[in-house]
């Protein structure tokens, strides 16, 4: 397809789809000198989508300008570009004006939560539900370590994963409200919510009314020594990963499952790791 370009009479902008596997990406990507600095987490959550099959075509385009400047597009490229036998159908349009870029990425873009709505997943608390399986989904693969970061899923891989799993999202949704008076990141108190109810939905209830409500506990509590540790950190606004918030709170209910005392609650000697990580029992 050729498209007239009103602000340069005589040249034209050439728009067509093409099948883009990495050795072509990698050339594509050789003439980008100004675009902005690359998000390897956006990068990484196309790659992800990409090599699992979750990757459509959309129409959003490749751009280049009519100096064969890549000036949209660098992120999709550069996960081609880490795919192997793969070709991907993009969207390619060639001759855009060089000051053009600057109106590029300029719309609102759909969030995991908008996401959830559209497809009909859950009207409901979508922000955080979308938030809560952002943390579920790679605690639940054992991807808590390494490039773990709260943005590592991609949207694709949210709905799919809501999609396949309806009775993990409507578990979310029963604690949206509770997950907010917790005092720990509300998204991880959901996921820690879910993964207990899904291992002793009575014991579950059970554990997340003590700690909201603090009613009954003896001194010695390991939920006390949770919900201590979750105050002082939230009240002298001390940043914790998720990482450490699910640790604690799993340590918290192993020990209140076996019956265990204790004064506070730590994190072991060094952090956690891959290897001292607490599963829950």
């Amino acid at each position: 397809m050729h498209l007239v370009n009103s602000e340069q009479p005589g040249e034209a902008m050439i728009s067509q789809i093409i099948e883009i596997d990495a050795p072509m990406a990698r050339h594509m990507l050789e003439n980008n000198p100004n675009n902005r600095p690359v998000r390897q987490a956006r990068v990484q959550q196309y790659y992800d989508d990409m090599v699992s099959g979750r990757w459509l075509f959309n129409g959003e385009a490749i751009k280049f300008g009519a100096d064969g400047e890549l000036l949209d597009g660098q992120h999709r490229l550069q996960a081609i570009a880490r795919t192997s036998g793969q070709k991907f159908p993009m969207l390619v349009v060639r001759g855009l004006p060089r000051d053009t870029q600057v109106t590029m990425d300029q719309g609102a873009k759909r969030t995991p939560a908008d996401q959830l709505t559209l497809t009909g997943v859950t009207g409901h608390n979508t922000t955080l539900i979308a938030a809560a399986l952002r943390v579920y989904i790679p605690w639940l693969e054992g991807n808590l370590f390494g490039d773990y970061t709260r943005n590592a899923v991609s949207t694709t891989r949210i709905v799919e994963f809501a999609q396949v799993y309806p009775e993990t999202v409507a578990l979310a949704e029963r604690f949206t409200s509770v997950g907010k008076r917790l005092k720990c990141r509300p998204a991880v108190a959901v996921a820690a919510l879910v993964r207990l109810t899904e291992i002793d939905a009575e014991a579950a209830r059970e554990f997340l009314r003590l700690w909201d409500s603090l009613v009954g506990l003896p001194a010695g509590s390991p939920i006390l020594a949770l919900r201590q540790r979750l105050d002082y950190t939230h009240t002298h606004k001390i940043r914790t990963s998720d990482r450490d918030q699910i640790g604690l709170i799993v340590a918290a209910w192993n020990l209140w499952r076996r019956g265990k005392s204790v004064s506070k609650l730590q994190r072991p000697k060094g952090g956690y790791s891959i290897a001292n990580f607490p599963e829950p029992r």
